[in-house]
């Protein structure tokens, strides 16, 4: 990790550049030069402290974005259960909510098949009898 500190633009230019990764519009909207901003922005992500310092917080933005998911699949969660256990449910909303938690848990249903033979009909099945 690289000891020099990041200045004022720099740190501006890593929060706009990690709005679209577009490293000229984030050197512009970070307050450098629009004629060289271009060229700026080429010469900003190839420092190691803004490089290094775009990875950290990117890697900052995902960590909160998982904990807000988990958060919102908890609140989720919470809402079909409610629905399933609630006495005012119709008898189809709990169902789809006990199917939709079921579903989340990892529990698919079981799936059906038809088999037919070859010509389209019915398979006939004969059970035989070993014979000793």
């Amino acid at each position: 990790m690289s000891k020099e500190k990041l200045t004022a633009k720099q740190e501006s230019f890593i929060r706009e550049y990690l709005k679209d990764k577009n490293a000229t519009q984030a050197a512009i909207r970070a307050g450098y030069s629009k004629r060289r901003a271009s060229e700026i922005g080429y010469q900003l992500l190839r420092k190691t402290t803004v490089s290094e310092a775009i990875i950290a917080l990117q890697a900052e933005i995902e960590k909160q974005l998982r904990m807000q998911f988990v958060h919102d699949a908890l609140t989720a969660r919470e809402v079909l259960y409610n629905v399933m256990v609630n006495p005012n449910s119709s008898d189809r909303d709990k169902i789809v909510a006990a199917r939709d938690l079921l579903d989340r848990a990892g529990f698919k249903p079981v799936e059906k098949k038809e088999m037919t033979g070859s010509d389209g009909g019915a398979i006939e099945i004969t059970f035989v009898e070993p014979k000793y």
